[in-house]
């Protein structure tokens, strides 16, 4: 099960028009590891900065004596739909994520408590209520980790006082940028108990200093990188117990050769060797893969061939938000979708 992180307002804000959420670059990183989750609460915030923006624009728009030396029918310019467009572009979204919403309303007196007593997330200064919002959030992600499986939750957030509410669960996680997140979720795999079963499945010795990275495979597993004295060793995990183990360097090699392949009887025989390693496949190695798919005509010209689509198909449905050139995803679409 992949790890949850929930965002608050200053990281996903966005008053532009040409995009629903901002942060894009922050958002793009966790989609590999993570599920994205927004509280609703910032979902309208969103809307009211948008809103507020076109509303202004349009109205700048229509007194701007050039709407009326290019020609531009007024009429269009007032019947323009604000409310359309700003839900448009939340239809249209590209980044995936989850909304959440405060149900149980019943939480009203304590958020009233909170205010009157100016704790957390409410600000302590007596000439301000600034944090009613921030205050609908938290209880809404408190609610959240009781309808969650693993219950815990990373939270990416940057105000002070937000954050300050948030450190008394000992099941949030705050984090404030993706190495962070990286960092906090490494330390899962350092229980005693999990490296002696990584011990026992690698017949070595290692301690959590040996634990260096890991990844969720296309079955949404996770994958955990050892590196002991010169040697990468990579274990498949499910729910905490162990599933498999292999040296990395006897799949990383095979897609080395596969992306160069000369012959398409190479290309036959390094496939059928990489089909059993793909539980293994980090994100970077399964791009390559699939870049190579449509670059080298060795593996392009005979991708009908049911082996080679066996292999290709589970990497392309799992991992095609991440291919970055259109013709490679164009062509996979083509031959997989």
């Amino acid at each position: 099960m992949r790890d949850k992180v929930i965002f608050d307002t200053n990281v996903v804000r966005n008053p532009e028009i040409n995009n629903f959420l901002g942060g894009r670059e922050i958002l793009e990183r966790f989609t590999q590891d993570a599920d994205i989750v927004i509280p609703d609460t910032v979902i309208q915030e969103i809307k009211r900065q948008k809103r507020s923006n076109l509303v202004s624009n349009k109205t700048k728009f229509l007194t701007n004596p050039f709407h009326k030396l290019i020609g531009v029918d007024e009429a269009n310019t007032k019947s323009f739909d604000v409310e359309d467009y700003i839900q448009k572009l939340l239809e249209e979204e590209t980044i995936p994520f989850e909304t959440i919403d405060l149900k149980n309303h019943n939480v009203l007196p304590q958020i009233k408590e909170l205010a009157i007593l100016k704790k957390a997330p409410f600000e302590a200064g007596d000439n301000t209520d600034k944090g009613f919002k921030d205050a609908l959030i938290y209880f809404t992600i408190l609610e959240y980790l009781q309808e969650i499986p693993n219950k815990y939750v990373f939270v990416f957030a940057k105000d002070a006082r937000f954050k300050e509410a948030l450190t008394n669960h000992p099941n949030i996680i705050i984090i404030d940028s993706y190495e962070d997140f990286k960092k906090h979720g490494i330390s899962q795999f350092y229980d005693d108990y999990f490296i002696e079963k990584i011990n026992t499945e690698l017949e070595l010795t290692i301690t959590k200093e040996n634990i260096k990275e890991y990844w969720y495979n296309i079955s949404d597993n996770i994958v955990v990188l050892i590196e002991f004295e010169g040697q990468e060793y990579v274990i498949e995990t499910d729910t905490g117990e162990i599933v498999s183990s292999c040296i990395r360097n006897e799949y990383s090699s095979l897609i080395d050769e596969l992306v160069i392949t000369a012959s398409f009887n190479q290309t036959d025989d390094l496939v059928d060797k990489l089909l059993s390693y793909t539980a293994f496949f980090n994100n970077q190695e399964i791009l390559k893969i699939l870049n190579a798919s449509w670059k080298n005509n060795q593996i392009r010209w005979i991708i009908e061939k049911p082996q080679i689509k066996e292999l290709l198909g589970p990497l392309f449905e799992s991992r095609k938000e991440i291919i970055d050139d259109e013709e490679v995803a164009s062509f996979l679409k083509e031959k997989f979708e």
